[in-house]
């Protein structure tokens, strides 16, 4: 039988790996040596030390935080806790909820509603069916809108119940400064969070090992049950292309939120979690971010 094939519109070009060592033009803000709640770095864990006379990159980012992820230790931060909107990060939340309530195996059919958004789209068809795990990688990887809309109402009955228990899950969280009204991000004044909540979504996010691997994914096929349609998945994560010691997480982006990205790298056992919100330069504020974290620390 014919094969349909539909490309993500989220496709990249080919990247190249450039992580300079800069001068940079901002002194150094105070950087707390506090560890995020809860979590307890083992007895042969070294903290990381901060070199002296070190300054900060520059960035246009409107909050940021880094953290060293074996001890807690808060690297560098800036606004960590100015609510902002947050774009397609939202889809961490999304897929946990998911992955809560729903099998990997089981079938969603898609309905005509769960086409109709805002794309980025992947271009499910109504009547397709796809597995929960496949519609996972697809709101993940490329950041799929409508992969989003299709799980939240699949596993939450409809989208309004659906966000309900995104609400729950961050109240369990304890996320005070987070809400969200949708499924995929989209621009709403009630969707919102801070980085120092982000920072919690992100490593509860990667406790789920199935979730974990879909985010260091760089691109993928996945194909409606019967096999008569294949999308291809291209991530929206340049950095996770560019540099093998990325190994995931999340990008964002709408008007209202600009930029978001979300990064963990592991250098060498040095895991670190970077997360800059709204940005117009959210890959190179990144990557100068992590330069003089590399740079400015010593393990």
């Amino acid at each position: 039988m014919y094969r349909k094939t539909i490309f993500s519109i989220a496709a990249l070009g080919a990247v190249v790996l450039i992580f300079p060592h800069q001068t940079w033009n901002k002194q150094l803000p105070a950087v707390s040596s506090a560890s995020i709640e809860n979590q307890e770095p083992s007895a042969d864990t070294v903290s990381p030390e901060l070199i002296g006379g070190s300054t900060a990159p520059h960035s246009s980012a409107k909050s940021i935080l880094a953290i060293d992820l074996n001890t807690g230790t808060v690297l560098y931060s800036q606004n960590p806790a100015e609510k902002l909107p947050i774009a397609s990060l939202t889809k961490l939340m999304t897929a946990m909820v998911v992955s809560d309530h729903a099998s990997k195996d089981q079938v969603v059919t898609i309905d005509k509603a769960d086409t109709q958004v805002t794309c980025l789209c992947v271009g499910l068809l109504a009547g397709e069916q796809l597995t929960v795990e496949n519609l996972l990688k697809a709101m993940l990887i490329p950041s799929s809108n409508d992969s989003a809309k299709a799980l939240a109402r699949f596993t939450g009955g409809d989208e309004v119940a659906f966000v309900k228990m995104m609400n729950d899950k961050a109240a369990e969280l304890g996320l005070a400064d987070t809400h969200f009204s949708n499924p995929a991000g989209l621009d709403s004044p009630d969707n919102y969070s801070t980085a120092q909540d982000l920072s919690k979504i992100a490593q509860e996010f990667l406790k789920y090992s199935l979730l974990e691997r879909i985010v260091a994914t760089g691109g993928m096929d996945v194909s409606s049950v019967d096999g008569k349609f294949v999308h291809h998945l291209r991530t929206s994560n340049k950095l996770l292309l560019e540099n093998s010691e990325v190994v995931g997480v999340k990008t964002g982006f709408t008007n209202d939120a600009q930029g978001n990205l979300i990064i963990k790298i592991d250098h060498n056992g040095i895991k670190v979690l970077t997360i800059v919100l709204n940005t117009p330069n959210r890959e190179d504020d990144t990557r100068n971010l992590i330069d003089w974290i590399f740079h400015a620390y010593r393990w």
